[in-house]
């Protein structure tokens, strides 16, 4: 009896399962194999390439290229590559499991139903590194590309394709083409980028220089020196490091995220603050030193000018030319903090100046400032550093800039910026006397003769110039044994300025020896005689 049991129930179960076996192949055969031809058919996304950013004379400073490249997968047979791979193609297939083709071996790849891939190489030209800046796994991470991603970024395409069970493409059904990113026109004139590029390398040491248009705030060349000649793409790990450690710092961006002490650049905007304060400006008898007394007339310190032996009889203008000292320690002293302060917040001279790629706020120190990050009382003598660029500030090389280019137009400033389309203003309502008055004191920078106490502090530089500049040098010191940084900023020409410019050079040491004939190079492109087309 329970052989006839177990018998029966292997009859019971072998008929369920050829009634099954009859139903799916027969009676629901094409339901089925819509469901099996769908699990045969992918979709691939492709993405456009991104956008190419040129300068405003159509010079390409960033571009996408795209390689074909055959990557390894499963169903990929080895020998069948063989009559069509070259022994070294063959070689670094097998060794990292992807190689570039070459055009013509695309189509026999394909006929055998292998995909092949697309990669996209960005690549730039490396003087404006700082300013187009770079990707992250496909992503715009700094400069020009972070700022303007969503515009350069290419667009995806998808394409419908009906595989074999292994893996093999076998016919292409459906293709929506991906569309590339749009192009970026920028301000940038890449053969001045280039010139002064190639000046810094020769001198090579850290340096940050900036041409802007006067008139409308477009960046003519913004170049942070050094920076790196490696394609991104190809960095190996060792390089990479060695760029990181690199105590030249070639990553940052000099220009617009370094921050440095002014020094004697920063003299105009105290002479502006001294100004809107004083009707009339004292005459100081510069000795090359000042003491700072008590109010029982006790010397408590003593502050040097940098020309030991003194300027003599200076009054604001002389002060500015010669760049005194001491002349800035009595008026400094005499306003007060907070009266420098609020001039320079007028001119917003330590906030970012809305330039299209990232920029660093910069420090103008106030009594607040100090108490709160470096939980002690402001004293005279730190008004007196502040008087001459020194002490607790620190400004980028475009904050300082901007703030020349708003002299050089009478209190009007463009935003500056990279994208040609972009341009705004703002405006300071300061009497034009005032405004007459500094640019006095900066035209006599480069054109005032005479001896070491009377001459302006570029004369040197530029007194055979067939143009006028108006400027400042600057050599502001930094301590710890190291030589000071050197400045020049200035605008020109005189009559009616097109171009602000700023040199700096980390520890370059003297302004005038160092800044300023390296500005002359500069403005003798833009304007000299025999000027670069």
């Amino acid at each position: 009896m329970r052989y006839k049991t177990t018998f029966f129930v292997f009859i019971l179960m072998f008929s369920i399962l050829l009634f099954f076996l009859v139903k799916i192949q027969i009676f629901d055969s094409e339901k089925h194999k819509e469901f099996l031809d769908s699990l045969l058919t992918r979709t691939l996304l492709t993405k456009g390439l991104r956008g190419t950013i040129y300068d405003r004379n159509g010079v390409k400073l960033a571009w996408s290229e795209k390689y074909p490249y055959l990557v390894y997968t499963n169903n990929i047979e080895i020998e069948k590559l063989k009559n069509i791979l070259t022994e070294d193609q063959m070689n670094e297939f097998i060794k990292s499991g992807e190689v570039k083709l070459e055009d013509y071996q695309i189509y026999s790849i394909e006929n055998l139903g292998y995909y092949i891939q697309y990669k996209e190489i960005r690549r730039y030209l490396p003087e404006v590194l700082h300013i187009v800046g770079y990707l992250t796994q496909g992503k715009g991470s700094f400069g020009l590309e972070k700022a303007y991603n969503d515009i350069l970024e290419g667009k995806l395409g998808s394409e419908l394709v009906l595989s074999t069970p292994s893996g093999k493409i076998q016919q292409r059904i459906i293709q929506r083409k991906p569309e590339n990113g749009e192009n970026l026109h920028t301000s940038i004139d890449f053969n001045l980028q280039k010139y002064i590029y190639s000046q810094l390398k020769e001198i090579s040491i850290p340096a940050a220089v900036i041409v802007e248009n006067t008139k409308t705030g477009e960046i003519l060349s913004l170049v942070s020196y050094p920076s790196i000649d490696e394609e991104f793409y190809n960095i190996d790990p060792y390089t990479w490091r060695k760029i990181i450690e690199d105590p030249k710092k070639p990553l940052l961006n000099r220009t617009t995220m370094g921050l440095y002490s002014p020094g004697s650049s920063i003299k105009p905007l105290i002479a502006i603050a001294y100004l809107l304060s004083e009707s009339t400006p004292s005459t100081v008898n510069c000795t090359g030193k000042f003491e700072y007394k008590s109010s029982s007339g006790k010397t408590l310190a003593i502050f040097n000018d940098w020309l030991l032996s003194g300027h003599g009889e200076t009054d604001l203008v002389k002060a500015l030319r010669v760049s005194c000292n001491v002349y800035f320690y009595n008026i400094a002293l005499k306003m007060g903090i907070d009266k420098i302060k609020s001039v320079a917040d007028m001119f917003r001279i330590n906030q970012k100046t809305g330039i299209d790629i990232e920029e660093t706020e910069g420090i103008f120190p106030s009594r607040n400032w100090k108490q709160k990050v470096q939980k002690t009382t402001w004293y005279p003598g730190d008004t007196i550093l502040t008087g001459i660029g020194q002490g607790y500030i620190l400004l980028t090389p475009l904050q300082l800039l901007n703030f020349y280019t708003t002299i050089a137009n009478n209190g009007t400033t463009p935003i500056p910026h990279i994208v040609k389309t972009k341009k705004e203003y703002t405006k300071l309502n300061i009497p034009e006397n005032i405004w007459n008055t500094i640019k006095e004191g900066l035209l006599e920078v480069t054109t005032y003769g005479g001896t070491i106490k009377d001459r302006g502090t570029a004369y040197i530089s530029f007194k055979d110039a067939p143009y006028k500049i108006a400027g400042k040098t600057g050599t502001a010191e930094v301590g710890k044994g190291k030589k000071s940084h050197s400045w020049f900023v200035g605008f020109g020409p005189f009559d009616s300025p097109e171009y602000s410019v700023v040199v700096l050079f980390e520890n370059g040491g003297s302004g005038s020896e160092m800044a300023a004939p390296f500005a002359r190079k500069i403005f003798d492109y833009l304007l000299g005689d025999d000027k670069n087309e």
